[in-house]
């Protein structure tokens, strides 16, 4: 008669998979205490970087993270929503160099142009944010002029068909010439006027090679200064074929 099978005894071996799976959870609940409630994990510093504009105890301050708070504990995208309503602030990282550090990089706007508005001026940038009021006395800005505008509140962008086209072309001139330019004036048919501090007028035309004809102007400004002449206008709608309106006091002939 044959030997009847008998199975092995497995409660040994399950009971040993059981106290591995308790002891394991015992670590991770003793470690999520340990990170959460140890001094060694509370924030002790907040470095701020990447802002001219703005002070980095102002950003501390807006983030909402308060030095002491436990670093785990801290809602990274809560502060980052906070920081992101900043007019002045473009894009924000927020991020933890343990044990006790928050870093916040941001990168601010940059005004680019001035926009004329009911009581004064507002600043705008190359995307035509709404950054904050403006006072020409003090700025080194050029007015934009011609346009329409649909104005919001700061962090807003300025609605307006041809904002666009104006902050294009001041982003493609030379940055030499931007620096000499009172305004820059849009008709209603997209033509572009430029305005000098000195007064003189370079007619771009319609917005097509623009950096060319910003380097044609700015030429023609440069060989100015060496000579002392001064200009009317400087029609560049063709800029392969300049037409220089010089001042009649000049004595000079137009070409």
């Amino acid at each position: 008669m044959g030997t009847l099978y008998q199975p092995r005894a497995t409660t040994p071996l399950k009971k040993n998979h059981f106290m591995q799976s308790v002891f394991f959870i015992l670590l991770v609940v003793i470690a999520a205490y340990v990170l959460l409630q140890s001094p060694l994990f509370e924030v002790k510093s907040i470095i701020v970087s990447g802002n001219r504009q703005l002070k980095a105890e102002e950003i501390k301050k807006l983030s909402g993270i308060t030095p002491g708070s436990n670093i785990f504990k801290i809602n990274l995208q809560q502060a980052r929503e906070k920081l992101a309503l900043v007019p002045i602030i473009k894009k924000v990282e927020l991020k933890r160099k343990l044990p006790a550090t928050i870093v916040i990089n941001v990168t601010e706007r940059s005004a680019v142009a001035l926009l004329p508005v009911k009581n004064g001026f507002i600043k705008v940038d190359s995307d035509g944010v709404y950054l904050h009021k403006g006072d020409i006395a003090l700025s080194a800005l050029p007015i934009i002029t011609g346009l329409s505008l649909k104005v919001g509140s700061p962090g807003e962008r300025v609605e307006s068909p041809y904002l666009p086209l104006a902050l294009d072309t001041l982003a493609k001139l030379p940055r030499s010439l931007v620096q000499q330019l009172s305004e820059i004036h849009i008709n209603e048919s997209g033509q572009i006027w430029l305005y000098t501090l000195d007064g003189a007028q370079g007619r771009l035309g319609l917005g097509e090679d623009i950096e060319y004809k910003g380097l044609v102007f700015l030429q023609v400004l440069n060989s100015l200064s060496k000579t002392g002449g001064k200009i009317e206008y400087v029609d560049l709608s063709n800029p392969k074929v300049p037409v220089v309106k010089y001042e009649k006091n000049n004595g000079r002939a137009n070409r």
